[in-house]
């Protein structure tokens, strides 16, 4: 594939189970385990989006620890991982980021657990990405809480279909998937082999 392709975890906006829009806390197994995911599939960057202060010192204090040339000497394979997680303010940050690294704004790529209209399935997209003329950055998002906030799908080109079980499962309706596990298996069906 010749488009970088890049991660974003946002934290903002979301929604709580009233719909109100928030910001998420961040937690210490989405950094590790999403990180880990990213290097496996060979995801440029990993963003975490959160505009809140205390959130970038504690998300900072953690990746400080996997800066370390200790951490890099015991666990290389962490080190290498986390070593390709930014922690930004606010979704333009990387937007900016990405347009000054590859001279172009990126396709953003929603993630969704309900089903959204025009919704890509993943066996589509992946044919897409892997035409070897197409060379866009592409941004896929995930979410946390109860989902993304509607103030944010101005920025969305493209919308991937939910994660479901095998059909003929009766609990195969069951989406209700981790974050970390959701951009596990997405990654697998779109860059796994």
């Amino acid at each position: 594939m010749n488009a970088p392709v890049y991660v974003v975890l946002l934290h903002y906006p979301m929604r709580n189970r009233i719909g109100e829009t928030v910001a998420t806390a961040v937690t210490n197994l989405d950094i590790h385990d999403i990180s880990r995911s990213c290097r496996t599939f060979g995801i440029k960057r990993y963003f975490i989006v959160t505009p809140v202060t205390e959130q970038h010192r504690v998300v900072g204090r953690i990746l400080s620890h996997w800066q370390r040339d200790q951490s890099k000497e015991w666990h290389p394979d962490r080190f290498e991982a986390l070593a390709r997680v930014s922690l930004v303010k606010d979704f333009e940050a990387v937007k900016e980021a990405i347009l000054e690294a590859h001279g172009e704004a990126p396709e953003v790529v929603l993630t969704d657990a309900s089903l959204q209209p025009n919704a890509i399935s993943y066996v589509d997209y992946r044919r897409e990405i892997e035409n070897p003329k197409r060379t866009k950055p592409i941004v896929i998002v995930f979410g946390t809480g109860w989902g993304i906030s509607e103030i944010f799908y101005p920025e969305v080109h493209r919308i991937l279909a939910p994660v479901y079980g095998p059909k003929d499962d009766p609990g195969g309706e069951y989406n209700h998937l981790s974050v970390r596990a959701a951009a596990a298996i997405i990654l697998d069906r779109l860059f796994g082999h």
